[in-house]
């Protein structure tokens, strides 16, 4: 959150807050059905402490039961560029393949690092939406771009 990253959360940031977020995630991910739409939260921790973390919307459909959605990706910008985001990912996409989904999308802020790194997982970009969302300060509108994955083409690399 340091590296002003839009991630849910406008400033100032509180531990509160976060922990009110995380939980009321946690929550969502038990009380979820596959008629409701699954939720699903992973996680790598070194050393007792949380490295990067990452969440799964797998939403029930009849038109659309194939798709999920990634909904967060976030590494600790002390530990990036050591392969987590990619194991991160590796797990929700294998989670993904054995509830039969196999479409994925995700979006995220137009020029930011994160938008560098989803083409190297093998997510193809599909279209920007100008104005999508608040910068952190709250001053600026910032574009998003859009991803999908289809896993049927590529399988889940293996660590």
């Amino acid at each position: 959150m340091e590296d002003a990253t839009i991630a849910t959360f406008l400033p100032p940031l509180n531990d509160s807050k976060m922990r009110d977020f995380w939980l009321g995630l946690i929550q969502q991910c038990r009380s979820s059905t596959p008629e409701s739409g699954e939720k699903v939260i992973v996680y790598l921790a070194e050393d007792g402490a949380i490295s990067g973390v990452a969440s799964l919307l797998l939403p029930w459909s009849q038109t659309g039961n194939h798709r999920a959605w990634v909904e967060k990706l976030m590494v600790d910008g002390r530990l990036r560029q050591r392969g987590i985001a990619r194991r991160l990912m590796d797990e929700l996409e294998r989670i993904a393949i054995e509830k039969g989904k196999w479409i994925l999308l995700l979006d995220t802020e137009k020029g930011s690092k994160a938008e560098k790194v989803y083409p190297k997982l093998g997510y193809v970009e599909y279209g920007t939406i100008p104005d999508y969302s608040v910068s952190p300060d709250g001053l600026v509108l910032k574009s998003e771009t859009f991803f999908y994955k289809d896993l049927r083409a590529v399988p889940p690399t293996v660590n």
